[in-house]
């Protein structure tokens, strides 16, 4: 039994990488009882459109999604400018057993609970090796969840928080790096502008920052998102 991985990244290295660790696994038995020979890549993507694309036409059990893919504001489709949380909210929705598992640099508690929430099978760091990445994909397939041991500490220290950014502070503020204005952020989040610069400002104030500028510098320093010049 072959089970089918599809990988979505935006750096062609980081998924032949990704792919090299997977072409050298081997099976093992889940915990229905069912052995599988190998992982099958099927395809490695790096644009929300040549993702459905595969989902469409394969029967892909897992996908290992980067949390960032190559968009194009000016497509018609509203898919080629999604990524990230909304991205998992429309994947899940349109394929309910897919296994999802988010490859991500971000660590910060916030956004590792808002993809947990919006269903995602697991959250990993792009540092693992070959061995924990097998853990991962094993630990999936038994419909269990994986977060790192790091990451789940953070989730725990965070949660009692009041100052914690919110899920979707956050991905304004993702956004907002991403170079996004506030009107294209609230037509992508299906807010109003009023409740997208609410999020802004509550977000600049847990951040103890009184501009733009200031924002921006932090969020560069920090490396929670890429800030893109």
């Amino acid at each position: 039994m072959n089970l089918n991985v599809t990988i979505a990244h935006e750096h062609k290295l980081f998924r032949s990488g990704i792919k090299s660790l997977i072409n050298n696994m081997t099976g093992r038995k889940l915990s229905s009882g069912k052995e599988y020979s190998r992982y099958n890549i099927i395809n490695d993507v790096s644009t929300p459109g040549e993702l459905v694309s595969t989902l469409t036409n394969n029967d892909i059990d897992i996908l290992l999604l980067g949390y960032s893919l190559h968009t194009d504001e000016n497509k018609n489709s509203p898919l080629a400018s999604m990524d990230g949380y909304n991205l998992v909210k429309w994947l899940r929705n349109k394929y309910p057993k897919l296994k999802i598992v988010v490859m991500s640099p971000h660590r910060h508690a916030s956004l590792v609970r808002m993809m947990l929430a919006a269903g995602i099978s697991g959250y990993i760091s792009m540092d693992i090796c070959d061995r924990t990445l097998e853990r991962v994909m094993s630990t999936v397939l038994n419909n269990e969840v994986y977060v790192e041991n790091d990451l789940m500490r953070s989730l725990l220290n965070s949660h009692n928080n009041t100052n914690e950014i919110t899920p979707k502070e956050l991905e304004v503020l993702r956004l907002l790096c991403k170079g996004l204005s506030l009107t294209k952020i609230a037509a992508r989040m299906n807010l109003s502008i009023k409740t997208v610069s609410a999020h802004k400002l509550r977000a600049m104030d847990k951040l103890d920052v009184d501009n733009d500028c200031q924002l921006y510098f932090l969020l560069s320093r920090s490396s929670l998102f890429d800030i893109r010049l």
